[in-house]
């Protein structure tokens, strides 16, 4: 009788253990101080941005090209919840959306976000016929348009401009900055040093802190110099190195690994 009345005050300690610990876990990622954290995964292959906004919105640009990007959502998501609210298509290229197909049959998807002018590609054909088969809403973008998230916080789009002319190296692909208080982060992705150019002349900087992403490695034969100069970033990542988050409460940028 002893032995069964200290097996069941051990599964009763367990159990007040286990929901303990889930009531932290829990209270981490929903009661979390109003943050904007950007986490800019190092795949094998491909890129991926993952967003959450001050008040727990999230955003996905790319996938990767495999299923690998799963992995890196289940670190920055609650397990408990799988649901995205917008994922950006920003090229067609299968680095960058390849694992789309396999997050939106997983994750509750509330809208797409993609440029009115894309290139064509085999596997942007079988995201569209997903995104068709789940009814999620796509929103189609041009340089110029703005979506607003949440309060003080929305998204610009850069490229693609209608009358831009466009060529094997220049491809119709998405850029966009994401403005935060007097904090903005540009995501340029795989664009064009041509592309880039043309950005900068167009662009507008905001008093504040800036941070500038890149696909591959930002090395001078790729990125534009006029482009760095205009935004004078305090960070200049690639999703080429290890994986990384940024966070800002509105008025300045902090790097964590």
């Amino acid at each position: 009788m002893k032995k069964i009345k200290r097996y069941q005050k051990f599964i009763f300690l367990a159990l007040l253990l286990a929901f303990c610990a889930f009531g932290v876990y829990f209270y981490h990622f929903e009661y979390r101080k109003p943050l904007l954290e950007i986490h800019i995964f190092s795949l094998n292959r491909g890129r991926s941005v993952f967003i959450r906004t001050p008040q727990n919105k999230t955003i996905l640009i790319g996938g990767g090209q495999n299923t690998e990007v799963i992995r890196e959502l289940t670190k920055v998501t609650p397990f408990y919840k799988r649901k995205i609210d917008y994922i950006i298509i920003s090229s067609v290229l299968p680095a960058q959306i390849g694992g789309l197909i396999e997050v939106i049959n997983r994750y509750e998807v509330e809208e797409i976000i993609m440029p009115k002018l894309m290139a064509t590609s085999t596997i942007l054909t079988q995201l569209q016929k997903e995104i068709r088969k789940q009814k999620i809403h796509a929103e189609e973008v041009l340089k110029g348009d703005i979506i607003e998230i949440e309060k003080d916080l929305k998204l610009n789009i850069l490229f693609p401009y209608k009358d831009f002319k466009f060529n094997k190296t220049s491809l119709p692909e998405l850029g966009l900055s994401l403005e935060y208080g007097r904090t903005t982060a540009y995501f340029i992705g795989n664009l064009s040093k041509t592309i880039q150019k043309y950005i900068t002349k167009n662009l507008e900087i905001k008093n504040g802190e800036n941070i500038i992403e890149f696909y591959n490695s930002a090395i001078d034969s790729k990125v534009s110099a006029e482009l760095i100069e205009k935004i004078k970033p305090k960070f200049i990542w690639s999703t080429k190195e290890k994986t990384i988050h940024f966070i800002s409460e509105g008025d300045r940028w902090v790097k964590i690994k």
